[in-house]
């Protein structure tokens, strides 16, 4: 019985360690990824715009892509989860463009005598 309960032990550590492989972690997904995943089945005008949100957004051009979601937002009817991933994602360059804008008025200040 012993013995067992021992094995059944083993095997668990066993298949515990292999589900924890590294090779199979799962990535966590961004706010544009989430984005382009809800539109992937749109037509490709709608695909076409989240792509130039996805850009602008890597590119750090937070005002483009904010204007790029404000206009996907009010051009069509969107599901929950669209709505979802674009306030989420408005959210995000917002908090962004206010980051940055702020990081430029202390250099500024930092460069006057």
């Amino acid at each position: 019985m012993k013995k067992t309960i021992i094995n059944i032990i083993i095997i668990l550590c066993s298949i515990s360690l292999w589900a924890c492989d590294s090779s199979s972690e799962k990535r966590i997904k961004t706010l544009e990824d989430k984005l382009t995943d809800v539109y992937a089945a749109s037509n490709s005008e709608v695909v076409n715009r989240v792509n130039i949100i996805v850009a602008a957004s890597n590119d750090h051009n937070y005002t483009l892509a904010m204007n790029e979601l404000g206009i996907l937002s009010a051009s069509q009817i969107n599901t929950s989860d669209q709505e979802k991933a674009i306030k989420s994602l408005m959210t995000q360059l917002r908090y962004n463009l206010e980051d940055e804008d702020a990081a430029n008025k202390k250099a500024f200040a930092n460069r006057q005598p």
